[in-house]
């Protein structure tokens, strides 16, 4: 089971219950628009009712939309996910899409929600490691809602299961796909950079410091105005390093430091997604791993097994990032050297392979637990 590298914040943010109070629309300058009733959500503008009065804000700007006024199928698949029935959900919103695109029911005054809960369809599958079937429910969205905010999204979303499926040529056509729609249609500079951000991390030939390069000029393009586009960016810098580090393609005391810095800034950046934080406590952990094993220092031992722990606590739903953790998690037990260490190591070890079974973690779980 792999995780998504490329999914927007509004994935994560769908799969919980919405606000107890009005409608709130998050916006890339750290600012809500509150108490409002979302209309609609447009490739280009999201259209909602302050009051009395209609007003609009530009799709490219919006980060997140948590709301409160939802049809019933939606409520109702919230309640599956907060019950940890992802399949029940995703059934939920399945019927409730079918029966809206039949034309079986009507959405006239919550224009955003049959879209709405086509996207959760494919977060949820990706929560769940089931790639084919988000690349399919990705698909779907791009069918069936080509003017929503989500479309964009999908094809980013459906690129990425095709990566992590092993498909790179394919994702690679996708993003191409895309690329010729934010020509064709104008978007906004957001999707260029994102679309251009998804064909670097999918190009496994790219690698070392072109790769960075690259991945710098995404940041410098993405600036302040698309902050979580560079945060992605950032994390990825890291994952680089530690690649090369891995590959033995420069040294761990030039690469980790360039590495731990780029984990640290999306840390400490408030307006930081789920995913992003996740690979970012992930990658900071995996720094701090090599430099406490190497040097048999406990207390970055410590620090590592806490950013492990974090990912694997407070970002369940990133199973990219959550295998690895955990696994980590186990090591840092083991090189801990008590009893009560080896034993919370071979916890972890067991949880990685039984639940992640098929990853190279749950291939590495069970090699070290194998020892004991």
């Amino acid at each position: 089971m792999m995780r998504s590298t490329f999914l927007l914040g509004a994935v994560a943010a769908l799969l919980f219950a919405p606000s107890a109070t009005a409608d709130k629309i998050f916006t890339a300058d750290g600012k809500a628009i509150e108490d409002v009733q979302v209309l609609e959500e447009g490739m280009s503008e999201i259209t909602y009712r302050d009051g009395r009065n209609e007003r609009k804000v530009k799709t490219e700007t919006v980060i997140d939309v948590v709301y409160e006024d939802v049809p019933r199928d939606i409520a109702n698949g919230v309640t599956l996910v907060e019950e940890d029935d992802l399949f029940g959900a995703i059934q939920t919103y399945d019927s409730y899409v079918t029966r809206i695109l039949a034309g079986d029911i009507r959405e006239t005054r919550r224009r955003w929600a049959p879209a709405n809960a086509a996207w959760r369809i494919v977060g949820l599958y990706e929560s769940l490691g089931e790639l084919e079937e988000s690349a399919t429910a990705a698909q779907r969205v791009i069918t069936s809602f080509p003017d929503s905010r989500y479309m964009p999204m999908a094809y980013m979303a459906k690129a990425d299961a095709e990566y992590w499926s092993g498909n790179a040529e394919t994702a690679q056509r996708t993003l191409a796909d895309f690329k010729s729609v934010i020509e064709s249609k104008s978007l906004a500079e957001r999707y260029a950079i994102e679309v251009d951000l998804a064909l670097i991390m999918t190009n496994d030939t790219l690698v070392g410091q072109g790769r960075r390069t690259a991945l710098s000029k995404i940041v410098q393009r993405s600036g302040d105005k698309y902050v979580t586009v560079a945060n992605r960016a950032l994390v990825a810098i890291g994952e680089s390093a530690l690649d090369d580090v891995a590959a033995k393609r420069g040294t761990a005391a030039d690469l980790l430091p360039v590495a731990l810095d780029h984990f640290q800034e999306v840390i400490d950046d408030p307006l930081a997604e789920n995913v992003t934080l996740a690979g970012a406590y992930s990658g900071k952990g995996d720094c701090l791993f090599q430099e406490g094993a190497k040097a048999q220092d406990q207390a970055k031992l410590k620090e590592a097994l806490l950013c492990f722990l974090r990912v694997a606590a407070v970002y369940p739903e990133q199973t990219r990032y959550v295998p690895k953790s955990l696994f980590y998690a186990g090591r840092c037990f083991d090189l801990f050297g008590t009893e009560q260490g080896t034993e919370r190591a071979q916890q972890m070890y067991a949880e990685v392979w039984f639940r992640f079974q098929g990853t190279k973690w749950a291939n590495e779980a069970k090699n070290f637990s194998r020892r004991r």
